[in-house]
């Protein structure tokens, strides 16, 4: 079993950090090249996902929103976490399906379910919580 490696990033909630949240993954798969392709790729799209619907419906509000997300890389799985002090999500993880073919929005929740074994939001007083974990499949 390998060694648990966490990494982490406090931001501001802007589109911008996007970028910042796969620079934290790029120094993650940097530092473990164990994690196949398939696994970076699909955890990739899960995290990112859920980094987007905070952006862009947690930050809606006039002050800054920091979020703060931490990546753990082990054997067997990957896990991300995020917190934020946004208001509280309206959504059903379960019900998150792939709208219709034209649409230009109500992907992602869907598309992080589909790449990640667990996807799950949950309100602790004033404090958003997401998980997202894949388990290590080699590939």
């Amino acid at each position: 079993m390998t060694a648990d490696l966490g990494y982490s990033l406090s931001t501001v909630a802007v589109p911008a950090c996007l970028n910042r949240v796969h620079d934290l993954l790029e120094a993650a798969w940097a530092e473990h090249p164990d994690v196949g392709l398939t696994d970076r790729t699909l955890f990739e799209i899960a995290v990112t996902e859920v980094a987007g619907n905070i952006v862009e419906h947690a930050a809606a509000g006039d002050e800054p929103l920091e979020i703060r997300v931490v990546v753990h890389v082990a054997d067997p799985r990957l896990e991300a976490s995020f917190e934020d002090g946004g208001p509280a999500a309206d959504v059903d993880l379960d019900a998150a399906g792939f709208p219709d073919d034209l649409a230009e929005s109500g992907r992602g929740l869907a598309l992080a379910r589909r790449a990640a074994d667990e996807v799950a939001y949950w309100r602790d007083g004033t404090t958003n919580h997401w998980r997202i974990v894949r388990g290590r499949t080699g590939a």
